[in-house]
């Protein structure tokens, strides 16, 4: 992780919540390992713009994206996939129709 800039007024600690944490790390492993995807909301200090959302299937990966995407004071939210993404909490549902607005009854997916 780089760091882009620092604030004063923002109270840099040591004690504070870390995702990079072993513990964390542990969590999250776990979770790919045993339950599938994990979802990530990272969000970007004194960043002004939205959260980036992404979904990892790989630790590497995961871990790849802090050191070359994050920068010191970014924060992030991570959920289990198959936690949250559950039927009961569609939001909705769909398939793309082609030029004559069919779509399949039938399809591999």
């Amino acid at each position: 992780m780089r760091t882009r800039f620092f604030s004063e007024a923002d109270e840099w600690t040591t004690d504070g919540a870390r995702i990079t944490a072993p513990e964390n790390i542990q969590a999250i492993r776990r979770v790919l390992e045993n339950e599938g995807p994990i979802v990530v909301e990272h969000r970007f200090y004194r960043g002004a713009s939205a959260p980036n959302r992404i979904i990892f299937e790989d630790i590497d990966d995961f871990l790849e994206y802090l050191d070359k995407q994050a920068s010191a004071g970014d924060a992030f939210r991570v959920w289990s996939f198959e936690r949250v993404c559950t039927e009961g909490e569609r939001l909705a549902y769909g398939k793309c129709p082609d030029d004559q607005n069919r779509v399949p009854k039938k399809g591999a997916y």
